[in-house]
């Protein structure tokens, strides 16, 4: 058989696995979504449908083809199973996929396609090959996952599980040193990694023991902060809010007339009030007709683009990303003025905004303040380990050098404390200035696992870059719905900044290199 062909069977079993795996992973990310909010455990009860409780068979919960092959409908009652569980399980195979294809089997140079060269978006450590920087691969997959988790349980409670961001920050803090560890007991080493860095993350490096003391007295002052919180030494925040929400929503809410017996019941007096029935499949054929537009929209402005780009002489896939950004703002106007009467936000007027009373609480400031109790341990512990890092590296008694197990752990301690310090201090500072609650605490928690498992210095570009998102879906929103929301989830922003960084790096590189007029290209890890 022709060696060719076998290597594009090998190549091809890769991508199929890699694809159910993701597959996989969405079908987990389902589950959390649906049962963290509601405080239900994650591997009980078993799976089984809302409506009529049975419980779902191995063949029903196979990703994307199970909904397929039900039609879409439970198998006992036939109600409705809603679209989102095998969208949700596509876009994060497709995720995994399309990160597998860009850093391990797209050749090392010039894979040219809509004249876009798409081996400069893989990352310098990925060059090493898939047997050496699989543990990375992983540590990624598990961030993006638990992004995608958060992003759809914030954009709909606004609020983010933790656990969701301590997974793969834990991840990170085990995966780093170990990796490093191993590549060193195996007598390996990562010989493509970005110009002046030492390991796959932004790190210390090997004389960096000043900042590696800081990292690890940073760690340290987290974790005695956390067990001063644990046992009450510490009041955690914003802990009387249920009690003060509980209270004023007594004060809204005027109770219910009594029923009257039913004895006493009129012709007039209805034994349950219920809603007038909908007419059937009002509400889906309304959902499809909007997604029709948007996704009908989206194709055609990016197509319009990449042609546009094409007779100006650029590479199409720079018109058909605008055309793809653009997209959506199109579709929404288009859909706004061909179907004036509705827009997607008002099909339950009566719904209430989540976010009313927490943003008339009015103590955020007091609470705020408090917070500062519980960042003086990480604060004050940085300083000193940075001291003693350069002080004892000075004297001579540390080695010349910091281990590579040491500086990848480092770098993951230093992305953690840099990634949620930037969201804590917006935090702070805003609640401060504005008297409402400017950050949660999801959200710091979110850029520290960022930090974790991408580096202080990826941390830091998503923060920058996530309000610009904002402000594109606020524009979004606005063409869609014809008014602005009083306050959006920010999680969905900080994660799209992320996936923004990961895969366009390169050009986030070059446009900072312009920026501050660099005689040398930027080159980060």
């Amino acid at each position: 058989m022709d060696y060719r062909l076998l290597m594009a069977f090998a190549t091809g079993t890769q991508l199929l696995f890699v694809f159910a795996f993701g597959a996989c992973i969405g079908s987990l990310i389902n589950v959390l979504v649906y049962r963290l909010p509601r405080g239900l455990g994650v591997v009980t009860p078993p799976s089984r449908c809302p409506a009529c409780n049975t419980r779902l068979t191995w063949r029903e919960n196979i990703p994307i083809l199970g909904w397929i092959v039900l039609k879409g409908r439970c198998r006992t009652c036939r109600v409705r199973i809603s679209p989102e569980y095998p969208i949700v399980e596509a876009i994060v195979a497709l995720l995994f996929l399309a990160v597998f294809v860009l850093w391990y089997t797209l050749p090392p140079y010039r894979a040219m396609w809509l004249g876009f060269d798409w081996a400069v978006v893989r990352p310098e450590w990925a060059a090493n090959g898939f047997a050496r920087t699989w543990p990375m691969f992983v540590l990624l997959m598990a961030l993006l996952s638990c992004l995608v988790a958060m992003t759809i349980v914030d954009a709909r409670t606004f609020t983010i599980p933790l656990v969701l961001a301590w997974v793969p920050t834990v991840a990170a803090l085990i995966v780093h040193p170990l990796h490093a560890l191993w590549l060193d007991l195996s007598g390996r080493s990562l010989t493509s990694l970005a110009a002046g860095w030492s390991w796959v993350i932004a790190s210390p490096g090997t004389s960096g023991w000043l900042w590696a003391g800081a990292a690890v007295g940073g760690g340290v002052g987290a974790f005695i902060a956390n067990a001063l919180l644990a046992f009450g030494l510490i009041r955690r925040s914003f802990a009387d809010y249920e009690t003060w929400e509980a209270g004023q929503r007594a004060k809204h809410t005027a109770p219910d007339p009594p029923s009257p017996p039913p004895d006493q019941r009129t012709s007039q007096t209805p034994p349950e009030a219920e809603p007038a029935p909908a007419a059937a499949g009002s509400g889906n054929g309304r959902l499809a007709r909007w997604a029709g537009f948007a996704v009908g929209g989206t194709l055609v402005c990016a197509i319009a683009g990449g042609v546009i780009g094409s007779f100006f002489g650029k590479p199409p896939i720079v018109g058909g990303l605008f055309g793809l950004v653009l997209g959506p703002i199109v579709a929404g106007f288009v859909a706004r003025f061909c179907t004036p009467s509705r827009s997607p936000g008002t099909d339950n007027p009566e719904d209430e905004d989540p976010t009313a009373f927490w943003i008339a609480y009015p103590h955020a400031r007091r609470e705020v303040t408090r917070e500062l109790l519980f960042l003086g341990p990480i604060v004050a512990l940085a300083l000193v380990g940075a001291a003693l890092g350069l002080r004892l590296s000075n004297a001579g008694h540390l080695p010349s050098s910091v281990p590579l197990w040491l500086d990848a752990l480092s770098g993951a301690l230093l992305g953690y404390l840099v990634g949620g310090g930037m969201i804590w201090a917006t935090r702070v500072f805003g609640t401060l200035a504005f008297g409402k609650e400017a950050m949660g605490l999801g959200d710091v928690h979110l850029l520290a696992a960022v930090g974790a498992c991408l580096g202080w210095i990826d941390a830091t570009l998503a923060f920058f870059i996530a309000p610009f998102i904002a402000i594109y879906f606020a524009a979004v929103l606005m063409a869609w719905t014809g008014s602005p929301r009083r306050a959006m989830p920010y999680g969905p922003y900080l994660a799209g900044a992320v996936l923004v960084v990961t895969l366009a790096k390169p050009a986030i590189e070059a446009g900072l290199t312009r920026v501050f007029g660099l005689a040398v290209p930027l080159d980060i890890p």
